[in-house]
Order: C-alpha cells, then sequence, then structure tokens
C-alpha cells in the first residue's frame, strides 16, 4: 500500500467521521439547548390525581353499601319472624 492510497483511506475516514458526527451534534445541541418547562408533567399530575380521588371513595362507598345490605336484611328477617 502507497502513500496516496493512505491518505485517501484517511481522507475517507475523516469524512465518515464527519458525517456521523453531523448527524449526531444536532440531536444533542438540541438538548442543550432547549428550556426544560416551567410546570413540569402538570398533565400528568392531573391524570393521576383523578383516579386518586375517585379511588379514595370507594372504601367510603363499600362501607355505605355494606351497612344498607346489613340494614335491609335485618329489616326482612325482622318482618319474616
Amino acid at each position: 500500500m502507497n502513500e496516496t492510497d493512505k491518505k485517501r483511506i484517511l481522507e475517507r475516514l475523516e469524512n465518515m467521521r464527519g458525517e456521523i458526527l453531523a448527524k449526531i451534534r444536532p440531536r444533542e445541541q438540541r438538548y442543550e439547548t432547549e428550556k426544560p418547562p416551567e410546570q413540569p408533567y402538570v398533565f400528568l399530575q392531573q391524570r393521576m390525581e383523578k383516579p386518586g380521588k375517585i379511588v379514595e371513595g370507594i372504601p367510603e362507598f363499600l362501607e355505605w353499601l355494606w351497612l344498607v345490605t346489613v340494614a335491609v336484611f335485618r329489616v326482612i328477617r325482622f318482618f319474616w319472624r
């Protein structure tokens, strides 16, 4: 392999390196220059809070349902005798 071949190969490798870096750098620069939102994940927090409020009410609802069911069966048992 003579010197001209070595030079040509090195130039081609440098060009390939430049092409690869050109594809990668814009992505990195975009991430560095983007300003983070002032209130991140607000939408996600709102979505998570709503099911939480519903889930909080379920045990109370089940307790009332149980009390009503017990009362109804006691009334039925009272009239059955």
